[in-house]
């Protein structure tokens, strides 16, 4: 982890990125998580390796709460 500064508002962004362009609420957490899991690894800000996101998104599961 190199800085936590900027996780939140990266989570944040991602949301809002998604709803705007119309995706579906699992895609829009999981690519959302995703953008805030590389935002922790390095210094700075912003997307600087789709691979790396692709990584980190396929990573991420998303489940109903109500899921047990």
């Amino acid at each position: 982890m190199a800085s936590t500064v900027g996780a939140g508002d990266s989570l944040l962004a991602g949301m809002v990125h998604g709803l705007i362009g119309g995706h579906e609420p699992q895609k829009i957490l999981r690519t959302a998580t995703a953008i805030a899991a590389m935002a922790v690894t390095q210094i700075g800000f912003g997307i600087t390796d789709a691979a790396q996101l692709k990584r980190l998104e396929g990573g991420v599961t998303v489940r109903s709460l109500t899921e047990q």
